[in-house]
């Protein structure tokens, strides 16, 4: 009986980690190098990442879940501000098929993402570098005003593959590299700093544009946002 105990301890382990490995994705550690082809602008970048990324991180299958589990995010100190865009530096292997994400700004909530502040949905970021490269991709949104603000995004890729990945800075300077947990994929649920999962991470691939409150940001159309308007 003790036997069969082990046995059947040792099988649930396995399942486990084969389960968290299906759900965690990222590039593999290496030395990734930032193109930056950010469209336009509408205020002042704040950024934590030191612009050179170490490995690459993502959920897919069970890690994403609507509405959003799997996002991450950002912090930035913003009194007097708000966000005016969300700022990304990301990466694929590959497995970009026009996947989109939904961008979002919320407020602090004991050091956490709280209250929604912003969100922008259905973004779509374009053509995304190979790594070891990466792309910065800037897409607007709409925030009320907070202390500290939260940025990040959420792919909404529920169930598949992942899309992309967001750079992950391992020796730089320092942010508040956070994930959204989901349930039952092994680890603690809500927002959680990225290192519970993937090992020790200075900051995130993730940035914002901000603006003094009540400033209507301007907005620098690229050729192809303005091609769109003629489809």
């Amino acid at each position: 009986m003790k036997k069969l105990s082990l046995l059947l301890a040792a099988a649930a382990l396995v399942a486990g980690v084969s389960a968290n490995a299906a759900n965690v994705a990222s590039t593999g550690e290496g030395v990734g190098i930032l193109n930056d082809n950010m469209d336009g602008s509408c205020g002042t970048l704040f950024f934590n990442a030191d612009g050179t990324y170490e490995n690459g991180y993502a959920w897919q299958y069970g890690g994403i879940v609507a509405p959003d589990y799997g996002a991450f995010a950002e912090a930035y100190d913003t009194v007097g501000l708000m966000a005016c865009s969300v700022v990304m530096d990301l990466t694929q292997t590959g497995n970009d098929v026009g996947q989109t994400a939904d961008l979002y700004a919320w407020e602090d909530a004991g050091g956490i993402p709280g209250a929604v502040l912003g969100v922008a949905t259905g973004y779509d970021p374009g053509s995304i570098a190979f790594w070891p490269s990466l792309s910065r991709h800037s897409g607007s949104i709409t925030a009320n005003c907070a202390d500290r603000t939260w940025v990040g995004y959420w792919g909404n890729w529920p169930g598949a593959l992942s899309g992309w990945f967001v750079g992950a800075d391992l020796d730089g300077f320092g942010g508040f590299p956070y994930s959204n947990l989901a349930p039952g994929i092994g680890y603690p649920t809500g927002w959680n700093n990225v290192s519970i999962v993937w090992g020790p991470t200075q900051a995130l691939g993730l940035g914002a544009e901000f603006v003094d409150c009540g400033v209507v940001p301007t907005e620098n159309k690229t050729w192809g946002a303005i091609k769109n308007l003629y489809k």
